[in-house]
């Protein structure tokens, strides 16, 4: 990789990542918590959505592997373990994707943990 290759793809990231909090906030979504980490994993936006970039939506949607799904699903029970105290709290895993045009396909319930 080039050294100023990390710094193109978090501007890429962050870019896809604010578009997909408008696009969710402009559908009545609440996001809890935004870009958590913790030693096992990041998660972007704690609605439980991940954002993957990339130049195609098609491109994007292969970029969320097993693995990948596995980090978040752990990450994600960390955070409801130390934020979730309210029952009424339902969980699922969102994906938001997002192609080089700005454009969104959200996955509702992308897969479960």
């Amino acid at each position: 990789m080039k050294p100023w290759q990390g710094e193109i793809n978090n501007f890429v990231g962050q870019g896809g990542e604010n578009a997909a909090r408008r696009f969710l906030s402009s559908k009545g979504y609440e996001i809890l918590d935004s870009n958590w980490s913790c030693p096992i994993g990041e998660i972007d936006l704690i609605v439980f959505v991940e954002v993957k970039t990339s130049r195609t939506i098609d491109a994007a949607i292969h970029r969320i592997g097993p693995a990948q799904r596995r980090r978040i699903s752990n990450a994600a029970q960390l955070w409801i373990n130390q934020n979730a105290r309210d029952p009424k709290f339902l969980f699922r895993f969102d994906a938001i994707l997002v192609g080089a045009d700005q454009k969104l396909q959200h996955i509702e319930d992308a897969w479960t943990n």
